[in-house]
């Protein structure tokens, strides 16, 4: 049985996690981990931080974040939330087991080039919702482009500092494009979580 993380809980993790990585400041605020997507991404931007400060008790939280989000990583994509793990008991932390991890998000840790775009292929299943989630991790911004198996134009969003999502409910199953397009003049790193 999986045991979500209260808004109380995940917002006190959170905190810690920022508290313990208050010192690096090169990276946007964090997401609300009340968006859909936000605990996700609040995992990977600690984490992340975390790693660069080779500060454990950040690594130990983020990690334990991301596994409660219920997130994998997408097709070889790293799995972070073990990397974290080994890493901070690298640095002496103490760590809880880790549960059976079931179906759920995935995520990607992607930089695109400046005028660039990257170009990725996902499949959703008809009848249920999709969503596709894009935060910059950087100045810039960056334009999430979904289309059908067609061509079609499914949504388009703008995303910076603040997360955007694009939702719909696909009428077949099949696979979707998902376009990342670079509109700033320097490289942008960029997390994906896709349902």
């Amino acid at each position: 049985m999986r045991i979500r993380l209260s808004a109380l809980a995940a917002a006190s993790v959170l905190s810690a996690g920022l508290a313990a990585c208050a010192g690096h400041q090169t990276t946007p605020p964090l997401a609300s981990v009340a968006e859909p997507d936000g605990q996700i991404f609040a995992a990977l931007d600690i984490g992340f931080r975390a790693e660069a400060a080779s500060d454990g008790a950040a690594l130990r939280a983020a990690a334990s974040l991301l596994d409660s989000s219920g997130a994998v990583p997408a097709e070889g994509e790293p799995d972070l939330m073990e990397r974290w793990r080994d890493m901070a008991a690298g640095l002496g932390e103490e760590l809880p087991p880790v549960r059976g991890r079931i179906a759920g998000p995935a995520y990607r840790n992607g930089i695109v080039g400046a005028g660039a775009a990257a170009v990725l292929r996902d499949s959703f299943h008809s009848g249920r919702a999709a969503r596709v989630s894009l935060q910059a991790r950087g100045a810039g911004t960056l334009r999430l482009s979904i289309r059908r198996n067609d061509g079609e134009a499914v949504c388009e969003a703008l995303a910076s500092t603040v997360p955007v999502s694009c939702q719909w409910v696909p009428v077949w199953s099949e696979p979707f494009t998902i376009e990342i397009t670079n509109l700033t003049g320097g490289q942008i790193a960029y997390y994906l979580i896709t349902n």
